[in-house]
């Protein structure tokens, strides 16, 4: 067995850089404080509060755009062991004060480790691995981020009962993949090629873009405002209606990732059957699945929602994710994924005010009213979706007619 072939069947390579993707969603593991941080920062608005959650996507707005420059002069191992080292330290930090300046900073600061690690959890895929094996890995990444935000979230669950800062401790779990990548990720891997099982010169590659990234780029950004509408308004509806208590929201909220990782695994046998529709149908039943827990008012039947929607999340993600992929310029995948991580992070973070100026707009700025915008946000999303695939398909379909 060649080098090359050595590469693709390491296992403890596989997995430790599947191991980078367990970070990438925890953001928002704690997400479930959200009613007892209202509580403690009672002289403030709910969308400041909510800040406090969503605020690490700001950091995500630039600094993915830096990573392709930061990684010329790090390498992308160290770039990696930077990024998790971050996420660790200043995830935890919040569990030590009550100062919402400094818990902000704290969060801020996740978002750069987070954001550093993004562009490398693809690019480290496309890159080591040959076409298939790469895009089943991009399925199995997905699974992995959604295995990290499950624990976290989990866990979190647990530890609100203590306290919210308590909650914060979760933050260490970044230690683990950490050392995954300290000992089983070695630095020849920073320039690697698998089209020429060698190390390549990136400073003589010039990364490009074009308009289809920067399209998928604002994509992305709509379908992330949607994702944190369920993240930021499930532990008030449930607490509000007197549905359940806060570890009750966080718990429903494990129920997101943990539908996303079989959807990461079944990905590619829905992708075989849906094709190019598979984000419009997702996205459909996605969005219908949300707004149903709007008539509900029982916790499992609440539940069962939410994990309708995380399964048609995880189908979406990948698909997409392989989209843009495709329509990369060659040489240029860190850039591009960064810059579709711009538009990800700017939805992200303009969520809880996205869903306060739209409640200002209909007088209704409830947790319901904010379910209800991310419930027809997807839906519409896949509507259009799946109407312009139809038409690029009827287009085709009439050109083939004509050269007849």
């Amino acid at each position: 067995m060649d080098e090359k072939d050595m590469v693709q069947h390491s296992k403890k390579l596989m997995i430790a850089i599947m191991g980078i993707s367990l970070v990438l969603s925890t953001s928002g593991a704690i997400s479930g404080t959200i009613p007892l941080m209202e509580k403690h920062f009672a002289n403030m608005s709910t969308a400041t509060v909510e800040l406090i959650v969503t605020i690490p996507s700001a950091a995500g707005i630039f600094v993915p755009l830096l990573a392709g420059f930061i990684e010329k002069i790090t390498g992308k191992k160290l770039l990696a062991l930077l990024g998790l080292a971050v996420t660790a330290i200043c995830g935890v930090l919040p569990a030590f004060t009550g100062s919402y300046g400094l818990i902000l900073f704290s969060r801020i600061m996740v978002g750069v480790g987070i954001s550093l690690l993004t562009p490398l959890s693809v690019s480290y895929i496309t890159d080591i691995y040959d076409e298939v094996k790469a895009n089943e890995l991009l399925g199995y990444r997905n699974s992995f981020i959604n295995i990290g935000s499950t624990i976290l979230l989990f866990l979190a669950g647990y530890l609100i009962k203590i306290s919210w800062h308590a909650a914060y401790w979760v933050f260490i779990l970044a230690l683990i993949p950490l050392a995954m990548t300290l000992f089983w990720i070695p630095k020849k891997f920073d320039n690697y090629s698998v089209t020429v099982a060698e190390d390549v010169d990136q400073q003589k590659i010039k990364q490009t873009t074009n308009w289809a990234i920067i399209g998928y780029a604002v994509l992305f950004g709509i379908m992330q405002v949607s994702y944190m509408g369920i993240n930021l308004k499930i532990p008030s509806y449930i607490v509000n209606n007197h549905i359940g208590d806060s570890s009750t929201g966080s718990f429903i909220l494990s129920l997101l990732p943990i539908a996303a990782i079989v959807s990461g695994l079944l990905y590619k046998y829905i992708y075989k059957a849906w094709g190019k529709n598979t984000t419009a149908i997702s996205a459909t039943i996605a969005g219908i699945a949300l707004g149903l827990t709007l008539v509900l008012n029982n916790s499992f039947l609440i539940g069962t929602c939410v994990v309708v929607s995380g399964f048609f999340w995880g189908i979406m993600n990948p698909h997409m994710t392989e989209l843009f992929a495709l329509s990369s310029p060659k040489g240029s995948m860190t850039l591009s994924t960064s810059i579709v991580i711009f538009g990800i992070n700017i939805g992200g973070t303009l969520a809880p005010y996205v869903f306060q100026s739209l409640g200002k707009m209909f007088k209704n700025n409830s947790p319901e009213s904010g379910l209800l915008i991310s419930a027809v946000i997807w839906t519409v999303f896949g509507i259009v979706f799946l109407l312009a695939n139809m038409m690029i398909k009827s287009q085709k379909t009439t050109g083939k007619e004509d050269e007849k």
